[in-house]
């Protein structure tokens, strides 16, 4: 369980971080309107960054099998 949680978080913060690097890249300007552009990958890269914080931080408190 503890190996799953750790893998699972780690995965997760790879993947957060890969979501926001294609926010900051493709979108997450102000056009020649004044409109904010924004995607799904801003919140999809704070969801998963917290899940896998929450993940990583469960794997260190969860005892190890037995």
């Amino acid at each position: 369980m503890k190996k799953l949680l750790r893998t699972l978080g780690l995965v997760s913060l790879v993947f957060a971080a890969t979501s926001w690097l294609a926010e900051r890249v493709f979108y997450g300007g102000v056009d020649e309107n004044g409109v904010l552009q924004e995607s799904l990958n801003l919140p999809l890269s704070v969801f998963l960054g917290v899940a896998g914080g929450v993940c990583l931080l469960l794997s260190f408190v969860v005892r190890p099998n037995r």
